[in-house]
């Protein structure tokens, strides 16, 4: 088998450690020279590498009105419910404390000249190279001029520059935020997070605040005053037209006085029924009774008529005895007195004799129920009259009632609208305290954002760490120039003498000792014994190899 042979066996063999170092030890010159070369260039930029220093702060969340306060133009109840957790209203700081508006306002307050001045070798380096190279001047945009673009861009550049430098750390289960920038500037750090903890809890305590709802509450509770002003008015003219104090005690008084009324009425209906039926009994009484009763007689007393009768009679006769003289018998006057004579001297008879004497008086029985009579009448037509003025009274304080149950409706729907007024007044007087109080603690002064630690100020650098940086380095160079190494030992063929040199055992030559015998390594190799009559070739194109008979 020539060398064509043991090359094409070695180009499919697996890849072996020792093939590896081989490698390496073939150009072990190119290592040492890739590393010499390398190292000082890696150790120059690590010792250009800008130092950095921290700012560290830390923000305690503690549970206050800002996660249980609502807006008072939407609180319809004294009560609210928490439907998030703790962690939730961290997460919520926490996002906000990265937002761009936060970063925007730290950077106006800071300013982004300082932000964006290069303080490093290597700032300052690549600012003067970049103002080497020609650029292109900004163009105006829209409404924007040339100079508000290029102020627009650096404000942009500060913007993501201090968003870079900001970190943020969250402890699991707990409700502190542990705040650190990192800029190449100590002061410059601390300034940026003094800025960021101030800036942040005015804008903390201007997210939870509702604008407007102090002057909204203002305006609402001076309306209320004024309908709870006019609403009282109303019902006090109402209680002085009707003349009311209070419409309970006006019921309460009505009604006790017409219960007096009526109770009055029926006593004088009992009297005036009694005193119907004593009248009543006095006139039967007066009736039976007569009106005199004979209480003398005296006899032997003529009759007072007689001796009358007699002078009359006398009379008569004298001018019928004149007339008869001077008149006939037939004469009209003197029959007159001749029949007038005739009579009295009938009546002068009859009343000759003696006539008793009685005297009377008035019946006092009948006189003195006469008296009860006229007293019970007087006392009759008293009853009546006190009836009628009792009817009258009790008509009158019914139609009073009447009027005051429809003034107490009226009332009572003025007493109403002055109360919902006053209600309205008032609960639109303690939202208005609560907006301002809800404006001054959004000042900032009460805040659930604590600052448990201040903004420090590091004047020790955090990064880079250069003995680490310088040990990398050289080990970043040594292991560049073995990969290379490898590269090239791998794709490069080696020559004759190294390809021998590698084998195991190592392939002989004519010239070299022990030349034609067989090696016993041969059938590992996957060689065969040659046979004994084989015969030796020696070319030029096997490069002097030959198989050698054992």
């Amino acid at each position: 088998m020539n060398e064509r042979s043991f090359a094409e066996a070695d180009h499919f063999r697996p890849l072996r450690l020792n093939d590896l170092w081989q490698a390496v030890a073939r150009h072990r010159l190119s290592v040492v020279l890739w590393t010499i070369v390398l190292l000082p260039v890696l150790a120059l930029g690590v010792f250009l590498i800008p130092a950095q220093f921290d700012s560290y702060s830390q923000l305690l969340i503690r549970l206050g009105r800002g996660a249980v306060s609502m807006d008072p133009t939407a609180t319809l109840s004294p009560t609210v419910s928490l439907q998030d957790s703790r962690a939730s209203q961290v997460n919520s700081v926490r996002e906000m404390l990265q937002s761009r508006a936060i970063a925007t306002k730290v950077v106006k307050k800071v300013g982004v000249e300082r932000i964006l001045e290069p303080r490093s070798l290597l700032s300052k380096t690549m600012q003067k190279l970049s103002s080497l190279v020609p650029g292109g001047t900004s163009k105006p945009m829209g409404e924007m001029s040339a100079e508000e673009v290029q102020a627009q861009i650096a404000e942009e550049m500060a913007i993501q520059s201090f968003q870079e430098s900001l970190n943020l750390y969250v402890a699991k289960d707990a409700y502190t935020i542990d705040l650190e920038v990192r800029t190449e500037d100590p002061f410059l750090s601390q300034e940026l997070l003094d800025a960021l903890v101030k800036i942040y809890r005015q804008h903390h305590a201007m997210a939870h605040s509702s604008l407007g709802s102090a002057k909204f509450f203002e305006e609402q509770s001076d309306l209320a005053y004024q309908r709870a002003l006019e609403a009282k008015e109303k019902l006090r003219i109402a209680k002085t037209e009707r003349g009311i104090i209070d419409i309970g005690s006006a019921q309460s008084a009505l009604r006790s006085l017409i219960s007096q009324v009526e109770s009055n009425l029926v006593d004088v209906e009992h009297e005036l029924a009694t005193a119907v039926a004593q009248r009543s009994r006095l006139v039967e009484q007066i009736r039976e009774q007569p009106e005199t009763l004979q209480t003398q007689t005296i006899r032997g007393i003529p009759k007072a008529t007689g001796d009358s009768m007699r002078q009359s009679l006398y009379d008569l006769e004298v001018r019928y005895k004149e007339q008869s003289l001077k008149l006939s018998d037939d004469h009209p006057k003197l029959k007159v007195l001749r029949e007038q004579l005739a009579a009295a001297t009938e009546i002068a008879q009859a009343e000759q004799g003696e006539r008793p004497q009685t005297t009377e008086s008035t019946n006092p029985v009948r006189q003195s129920l006469v008296m009860s009579l006229q007293e019970t009448d007087t006392r009759l037509s008293g009853l009546k009259s006190k009836r009628d003025n009792l009817k009258t009274q009790a008509e009158s304080l019914k139609e009073e009632l009447t009027q005051l149950n429809r003034d107490e409706v009226q009332l009572a729907e003025l007493t109403w609208e002055t109360q919902l007024a006053e209600a309205e007044y008032m609960r639109t007087a303690e939202n208005r305290d609560n907006a301002r109080l809800i404006d001054r603690l959004s000042s900032g002064s009460v805040s659930e954002i604590a600052v448990v630690q201040e903004p420090s100020l590091g004047l020790k650098k955090v990064k880079p760490k250069r003995a680490i940086l310088l040990v990398l380095a050289a080990i970043l160079a040594v292991g560049f120039g073995v990969v290379q190494a490898l590269v090239r030992g791998l794709l490069a063929p080696p020559n004759s003498a190294d390809l021998d040199a590698s084998r195991v055992p190592p392939t002989r030559r004519r010239n070299d000792p022990g030349h034609g015998r067989y090696r016993g390594s041969d059938s590992v190799r996957g060689f065969n014994k040659p046979p004994e009559t084989e015969a030796v070739i020696e070319t030029e194109e096997n490069g002097g190899l030959t198989t050698v008979p054992r």
